[in-house]
Protein backbone atom coordinates (compact mmCIF):
# COMPACT_ATOMS: atom_id res chain seq x y z
CA UNK A 1 0.00 0.00 0.00
CA UNK A 2 1.53 2.95 -1.17
CA UNK A 3 0.86 6.76 0.59
CA UNK A 4 0.64 9.64 -0.96
CA UNK A 5 2.07 12.84 -0.56
CA UNK A 6 -0.85 14.30 1.52
CA UNK A 7 -1.61 13.20 4.08
CA UNK A 8 -5.59 13.92 3.63
CA UNK A 9 -5.68 11.80 -0.11
CA UNK A 10 -4.90 8.91 2.43
CA UNK A 11 -7.34 5.89 2.86
CA UNK A 12 -6.84 5.89 6.64
CA UNK A 13 -10.46 3.35 6.85
CA UNK A 14 -8.27 1.04 4.66
CA UNK A 15 -5.28 1.12 6.29
CA UNK A 16 -6.76 0.57 9.78
CA UNK A 17 -8.51 -2.40 8.47
CA UNK A 18 -5.01 -4.04 7.13
CA UNK A 19 -3.79 -3.30 10.39
CA UNK A 20 -7.01 -4.82 12.36
CA UNK A 21 -6.94 -8.00 9.65
CA UNK A 22 -3.25 -8.94 10.91
CA UNK A 23 -4.92 -10.19 13.98
CA UNK A 24 -6.96 -12.92 12.09
CA UNK A 25 -3.68 -14.37 10.82
CA UNK A 26 -3.16 -15.76 13.77
CA UNK A 27 -6.25 -18.27 13.62
CA UNK A 28 -5.91 -18.72 10.15
CA UNK A 29 -6.07 -22.44 9.42
CA UNK A 30 -6.75 -22.33 5.64
CA UNK A 31 -3.43 -24.85 5.49
CA UNK A 32 -5.32 -27.77 6.79
CA UNK A 33 -7.07 -28.49 3.78
CA UNK A 34 -3.84 -29.78 2.30
CA UNK A 35 -2.55 -31.26 5.42
CA UNK A 36 -1.97 -34.37 3.97
CA UNK A 37 -1.23 -33.18 0.36
CA UNK A 38 1.56 -31.36 1.50
CA UNK A 39 2.71 -34.41 3.86
CA UNK A 40 2.47 -36.50 0.60
CA UNK A 41 4.68 -34.37 -1.20
CA UNK A 42 7.33 -33.55 1.57
CA UNK A 43 7.77 -37.54 2.36
CA UNK A 44 7.97 -38.64 -1.02
CA UNK A 45 11.51 -40.04 -1.68
CA UNK A 46 12.28 -38.87 1.73
CA UNK A 47 14.90 -41.47 3.37
CA UNK A 48 14.61 -42.51 6.83
CA UNK A 49 11.24 -41.46 9.29
CA UNK A 50 8.37 -39.78 7.48
CA UNK A 51 7.42 -36.33 8.71
CA UNK A 52 4.30 -36.40 10.66
CA UNK A 53 3.73 -32.54 10.62
CA UNK A 54 3.43 -30.27 7.08
CA UNK A 55 5.76 -27.07 6.89
CA UNK A 56 2.60 -25.05 6.95
CA UNK A 57 1.56 -25.96 10.72
CA UNK A 58 5.34 -25.47 11.54
CA UNK A 59 5.31 -21.49 9.90
CA UNK A 60 1.81 -21.14 11.52
CA UNK A 61 3.75 -21.66 14.90
CA UNK A 62 6.72 -19.93 14.39
CA UNK A 63 4.21 -16.84 13.65
CA UNK A 64 3.21 -17.39 17.32
CA UNK A 65 6.71 -17.84 18.68
CA UNK A 66 7.57 -14.63 16.92
CA UNK A 67 5.47 -12.13 19.33
CA UNK A 68 6.80 -13.94 22.16
CA UNK A 69 5.09 -16.98 23.11
CA UNK A 70 7.45 -20.09 24.54
CA UNK A 71 7.66 -23.33 23.05
CA UNK A 72 5.28 -24.81 25.43
CA UNK A 73 2.88 -22.28 25.55
CA UNK A 74 2.59 -23.01 21.67
CA UNK A 75 2.22 -26.56 22.27
CA UNK A 76 -0.76 -25.82 24.66
CA UNK A 77 -2.10 -23.58 22.05
CA UNK A 78 -1.84 -26.21 18.78
CA UNK A 79 -3.34 -28.63 21.25
CA UNK A 80 -6.65 -26.94 22.55
CA UNK A 81 -6.88 -26.34 18.31
CA UNK A 82 -6.40 -30.07 18.23
CA UNK A 83 -9.41 -30.44 20.87
CA UNK A 84 -11.44 -28.38 19.12
CA UNK A 85 -11.15 -30.59 15.67
CA UNK A 86 -9.17 -27.70 14.12
CA UNK A 87 -6.35 -29.67 13.47
CA UNK A 88 -5.77 -33.65 12.76
CA UNK A 89 -3.20 -33.57 15.00
CA UNK A 90 -0.60 -31.38 17.10
CA UNK A 91 2.97 -31.72 17.74
CA UNK A 92 5.37 -31.25 21.31
CA UNK A 93 7.35 -28.46 22.29
CA UNK A 94 10.47 -30.50 20.82
CA UNK A 95 8.92 -30.66 17.50
CA UNK A 96 8.24 -27.38 17.73
CA UNK A 97 11.67 -26.20 18.16
CA UNK A 98 13.70 -28.37 16.33
CA UNK A 99 11.36 -27.38 13.16
CA UNK A 100 11.26 -24.19 13.78
CA UNK A 101 15.41 -23.92 13.80
CA UNK A 102 15.12 -26.13 10.22
CA UNK A 103 12.68 -23.97 8.06
CA UNK A 104 14.44 -22.18 5.36
CA UNK A 105 12.33 -18.51 5.76
CA UNK A 106 12.01 -17.73 2.14
CA UNK A 107 10.68 -14.26 1.34
CA UNK A 108 8.44 -12.61 -1.25
CA UNK A 109 10.98 -11.44 -3.88
CA UNK A 110 11.07 -7.56 -4.67
CA UNK A 111 8.85 -6.58 -7.28
CA UNK A 112 10.46 -6.33 -11.01
CA UNK A 113 12.71 -3.21 -11.18
CA UNK A 114 12.81 -2.40 -7.84
CA UNK A 115 14.90 0.17 -6.40
CA UNK A 116 16.79 -1.69 -3.01
CA UNK A 117 18.07 -0.32 0.02
CA UNK A 118 20.68 -2.00 2.52
CA UNK A 119 21.25 -1.48 6.38
CA UNK A 120 21.51 -2.98 9.57
CA UNK A 121 20.19 -3.51 12.73
CA UNK A 122 20.94 -5.19 16.53
CA UNK A 123 18.63 -7.71 18.08
CA UNK A 124 19.58 -8.24 21.95
CA UNK A 125 20.55 -11.41 22.87
CA UNK A 126 19.02 -11.55 26.59
CA UNK A 127 19.27 -15.36 26.99
CA UNK A 128 22.42 -16.19 25.08
CA UNK A 129 23.95 -13.28 25.83
CA UNK A 130 26.24 -14.88 28.32
CA UNK A 131 26.79 -17.84 26.18
CA UNK A 132 28.17 -15.16 23.33
CA UNK A 133 30.38 -13.51 26.31
CA UNK A 134 32.37 -16.98 27.70
CA UNK A 135 32.73 -17.74 23.73
CA UNK A 136 33.64 -14.42 22.19
CA UNK A 137 35.49 -13.29 25.36
CA UNK A 138 33.86 -9.42 24.49
CA UNK A 139 31.48 -7.66 27.07
CA UNK A 140 29.66 -6.63 24.37
CA UNK A 141 28.45 -9.36 22.71
CA UNK A 142 25.00 -9.23 23.97
CA UNK A 143 23.92 -8.12 20.38
CA UNK A 144 22.85 -10.07 17.20
CA UNK A 145 23.44 -8.05 13.88
CA UNK A 146 21.19 -8.24 11.24
CA UNK A 147 21.49 -6.54 7.59
CA UNK A 148 18.25 -6.29 4.86
CA UNK A 149 17.73 -5.83 1.34
CA UNK A 150 14.04 -3.53 1.90
CA UNK A 151 12.47 -2.99 -1.12
CA UNK A 152 10.55 0.91 -0.46
CA UNK A 153 7.88 0.23 -2.87
CA UNK A 154 6.21 -2.32 -0.62
CA UNK A 155 7.97 -1.67 2.79
CA UNK A 156 9.11 -4.74 3.10
CA UNK A 157 12.22 -6.64 3.73
CA UNK A 158 13.18 -9.31 0.74
CA UNK A 159 16.39 -10.67 1.82
CA UNK A 160 18.01 -11.08 5.68
CA UNK A 161 21.41 -11.95 6.38
CA UNK A 162 22.08 -12.39 10.63
CA UNK A 163 25.49 -12.66 12.02
CA UNK A 164 26.12 -13.83 15.63
CA UNK A 165 29.73 -11.74 15.55
CA UNK A 166 29.01 -7.59 13.98
CA UNK A 167 30.65 -7.97 10.63
CA UNK A 168 30.89 -5.90 7.56
CA UNK A 169 27.53 -5.09 6.17
CA UNK A 170 29.27 -4.58 2.81
CA UNK A 171 30.18 -8.08 2.85
CA UNK A 172 26.56 -9.68 3.97
CA UNK A 173 25.16 -7.82 1.17
CA UNK A 174 27.06 -9.12 -1.14
CA UNK A 175 26.33 -12.07 0.04
CA UNK A 176 22.42 -11.63 -0.12
CA UNK A 177 22.54 -10.13 -3.86
CA UNK A 178 24.53 -13.13 -4.96
CA UNK A 179 23.95 -16.18 -2.61
CA UNK A 180 20.40 -15.33 -2.52
CA UNK A 181 20.05 -15.03 -6.30
CA UNK A 182 18.65 -11.68 -5.96
CA UNK A 183 19.85 -10.49 -9.00
CA UNK A 184 19.40 -13.02 -11.30
CA UNK A 185 15.55 -13.70 -9.77
CA UNK A 186 14.81 -10.22 -10.27
CA UNK A 187 16.04 -7.43 -12.23
CA UNK A 188 16.69 -4.48 -10.10
CA UNK A 189 17.38 -1.29 -11.28
CA UNK A 190 19.38 0.16 -8.35
CA UNK A 191 20.76 -0.17 -5.23
CA UNK A 192 20.73 2.34 -2.02
CA UNK A 193 22.65 2.64 0.69
CA UNK A 194 23.98 5.31 3.82
CA UNK A 195 27.57 5.74 4.17
CA UNK A 196 28.33 2.35 5.78
CA UNK A 197 28.24 1.17 1.79
CA UNK A 198 30.60 3.15 0.37
CA UNK A 199 33.02 0.81 -0.58
CA UNK A 200 34.58 0.37 -4.08
CA UNK A 201 33.70 -3.31 -4.02
CA UNK A 202 30.23 -3.01 -3.89
CA UNK A 203 29.96 0.22 -6.25
CA UNK A 204 31.92 -2.23 -9.05
CA UNK A 205 29.62 -5.00 -8.48
CA UNK A 206 26.62 -2.93 -8.84
CA UNK A 207 28.48 -1.11 -11.71
CA UNK A 208 28.81 -4.33 -13.29
CA UNK A 209 24.92 -5.12 -13.18
CA UNK A 210 24.13 -2.30 -14.85
CA UNK A 211 22.16 -0.93 -11.80
CA UNK A 212 22.00 2.86 -10.81
CA UNK A 213 23.27 4.00 -6.99
CA UNK A 214 22.03 5.79 -4.39
CA UNK A 215 24.88 4.78 -2.06
CA UNK A 216 26.15 7.90 0.03
CA UNK A 217 29.53 8.77 -0.97
CA UNK A 218 31.87 9.88 2.28
CA UNK A 219 31.83 13.74 2.70
CA UNK A 220 35.67 14.11 1.15
CA UNK A 221 35.25 11.20 -1.23
CA UNK A 222 37.73 11.53 -4.32
CA UNK A 223 36.40 11.41 -7.19
CA UNK A 224 39.86 9.47 -9.10
CA UNK A 225 39.15 6.20 -7.25
CA UNK A 226 38.99 3.21 -9.25
CA UNK A 227 35.23 2.96 -9.21
CA UNK A 228 34.01 4.58 -12.62
CA UNK A 229 30.34 5.27 -11.08
CA UNK A 230 31.25 6.41 -7.46
CA UNK A 231 33.00 9.00 -9.60
CA UNK A 232 30.42 9.97 -11.32
CA UNK A 233 28.28 10.38 -8.50
CA UNK A 234 31.04 12.60 -6.35
CA UNK A 235 31.44 15.09 -9.03
CA UNK A 236 27.75 15.26 -9.47
CA UNK A 237 27.64 16.10 -5.30
CA UNK A 238 31.03 18.05 -5.99
CA UNK A 239 29.23 20.18 -8.61
CA UNK A 240 25.58 20.33 -7.49
CA UNK A 241 25.67 19.43 -3.69
CA UNK A 242 24.57 16.67 -1.47
CA UNK A 243 20.75 17.62 -1.41
CA UNK A 244 20.05 18.61 -5.08
CA UNK A 245 21.72 14.69 -5.37
CA UNK A 246 19.76 13.44 -2.50
CA UNK A 247 16.81 14.71 -4.57
CA UNK A 248 17.91 13.12 -7.39
CA UNK A 249 18.07 9.58 -6.76
CA UNK A 250 15.52 9.81 -4.22
CA UNK A 251 17.71 9.11 -1.30
CA UNK A 252 14.94 9.31 0.91
CA UNK A 253 13.26 5.78 -0.10
CA UNK A 254 15.53 4.68 2.00
CA UNK A 255 13.65 5.54 5.11
CA UNK A 256 10.78 3.32 4.26
CA UNK A 257 13.22 0.02 2.76
CA UNK A 258 15.07 -0.35 6.07
CA UNK A 259 14.82 2.24 9.37
CA UNK A 260 10.71 2.21 8.88
CA UNK A 261 10.73 -1.98 8.55
CA UNK A 262 13.57 -2.22 11.52
CA UNK A 263 11.02 0.10 13.83
CA UNK A 264 7.79 -1.95 12.84
CA UNK A 265 9.31 -5.53 12.98
CA UNK A 266 10.85 -4.52 16.39
CA UNK A 267 7.29 -2.76 17.48
CA UNK A 268 5.30 -6.02 16.48
CA UNK A 269 7.93 -8.62 17.63
CA UNK A 270 10.54 -7.14 19.93
CA UNK A 271 14.13 -6.58 19.99
CA UNK A 272 15.06 -8.83 22.31
CA UNK A 273 16.37 -12.62 21.23
CA UNK A 274 14.68 -15.63 24.03
CA UNK A 275 17.27 -18.45 22.02
CA UNK A 276 20.39 -19.68 23.91
CA UNK A 277 22.20 -21.18 21.15
CA UNK A 278 23.65 -19.87 17.82
CA UNK A 279 21.74 -21.17 15.75
CA UNK A 280 18.15 -20.93 17.67
CA UNK A 281 19.57 -16.99 17.91
CA UNK A 282 19.99 -16.50 13.81
CA UNK A 283 16.46 -18.27 13.46
CA UNK A 284 14.67 -16.07 15.44
CA UNK A 285 16.12 -12.90 14.01
CA UNK A 286 15.20 -13.89 10.79
CA UNK A 287 11.50 -15.41 11.81
CA UNK A 288 10.50 -11.65 12.73
CA UNK A 289 11.06 -10.28 9.17
CA UNK A 290 9.88 -13.06 7.85
CA UNK A 291 6.71 -12.99 9.96
CA UNK A 292 6.11 -9.30 9.38
CA UNK A 293 6.42 -9.25 5.35
CA UNK A 294 3.78 -12.82 5.69
CA UNK A 295 1.29 -10.97 8.40
CA UNK A 296 1.54 -7.75 6.38
CA UNK A 297 0.44 -9.14 3.10
CA UNK A 298 -1.86 -10.87 5.02
CA UNK A 299 -3.54 -7.83 6.29
CA UNK A 300 -3.33 -6.09 3.14
CA UNK A 301 -5.18 -8.75 0.95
Amino acid sequence: MKRPTRPSDFDWKTYHESLVKRGEFLLDLAFVESWDKELAKMNRDKVGRPFEYPDSLIKFQAILMAYGLTLRIVEGFTRTLWKLSKLPKYNDHSNVGRRTNSLDFEFKPPTEGAFIFADGTGFQAVAGGEYLREKYGKKNRRWVQAVILGDPETKEPIAVKVNIIQGSEVKAVKELLTDKGIIKMKKLSGFGGDGGFDEISLWNEIDSQGMKSAIKPDRNASKHSKSALRNCKVAIINRDGYDRWAESVRYGRRWPATEGIFSAVKRMFGEQLRARSEEGMVSEATLKFWAYQKIKRFGEA
